[in-house]
């Protein structure tokens, strides 16, 4: 549908985009079903990771962690916990996957926040424990930004149990 517009650089492009999207949707007919947009700012630095967790019937939450957006798919660099992990663990994880080198600051890169990725996924492992409804949930891409100045969500995707 065109619903996802990138490098926006002012209130008028912004508009603008809104409106295509608009007549966009009038041509399908379907303009009734759009509820609003969401506006993000724009993350062009940093290195995209995911951070994930699925419920298996046997070991409950497990955690996954790997390099995220593309990557993900063509790479499959993933690596699993079964929550609850500790902080030792997280390092673990995040340095289990070969793209690892790519958050210490590759080819000139600035060192990525390591220590913020390593909190999000722990973050990640007591949200799951404590709301175990969650059946699974991908953050993906979360884009890890240089030293000091943490991650950001960039899509999520959070499925839940029915009762």
């Amino acid at each position: 549908m065109g619903g996802v517009i990138l490098g926006l650089e002012d209130d008028q492009q912004v508009r603008r985009a809104f409106a295509d999207i608009g007549r966009r949707l009038d041509e399908k007919g379907l303009r009734a079903q759009m509820q609003g947009v969401t506006v993000q700012p724009m993350i062009t630095d940093g290195v995209e990771a995911i951070v994930g967790m699925v419920q298996d019937p046997s070991f409950g939450p497990v955690l996954m962690f790997g390099l995220g957006g593309v990557y993900v798919e063509l790479l499959r660099d993933v690596t699993f916990n079964v929550a609850p992990v500790t902080d030792k663990d997280v390092r673990e994880m995040v340095r289990a996957v070969r793209g690892s080198k790519l958050l210490e600051g590759w080819r000139g890169a600035p060192p990525c926040d390591r220590e913020a990725l390593e909190q999000a996924i722990l973050r990640l492992s007591q949200l799951v424990e404590e709301v175990p409804e969650i059946a699974e949930l991908d953050l993906n891409p979360l884009k890890v930004l240089p030293t000091g100045r943490g991650c950001v969500v960039v899509d999520a995707r959070v499925g839940v149990r029915r009762a």
